[in-house]
């Protein structure tokens, strides 16, 4: 478990860090200026967030696909269309480039369901 977990923070920090570097340089996010401090612990939180729910599901006597697919897609209505309806509701913000960010984070989370399926075998989860 501490080899899984040793292995899949830092990897899913590190993909969640290229996604948004990728996303700011192509121009599709807010232009949201945040102290990298902020940025990092926030990449930290979520994939603590993604890691937490891999390993309930998973310990439910799901399979690997299930849980990782699973856990991401439930985080994923909480980041994304959700707050987006709050940004949208509430605060009165455009629902353009918010809505764009959701889609976008969807794929995020997907990419980092997969790659901790991948993590999993490699690092011996089951044995």
């Amino acid at each position: 478990m501490l080899r899984f977990l040793l292995l899949a923070l830092p990897s899913l920090v590190l993909t969640m860090a290229m996604f948004y570097f990728g996303w700011d340089y192509l121009g599709l996010g807010a232009s949201v200026d945040l102290p990298p401090i902020v940025l990092f612990s926030s990449w930290l939180l979520e994939s603590l967030g993604l890691i937490v729910a891999f390993l309930l599901i998973r310990g439910r006597g799901r399979g690997r696909w299930l849980a990782a697919i699973g856990g991401a897609w439930l985080a994923w209505v909480f980041r994304g269309p959700l707050l987006v309806l709050t940004l949208v509701g509430a605060a009165r913000l455009p629902r353009e480039p918010w809505w764009n960010a959701a889609l976008g984070w969807f794929g995020l989370y997907t990419v980092c369901a997969l790659l901790l399926v991948v993590v999993a075998e490699r690092s011996g989860l089951d044995r």
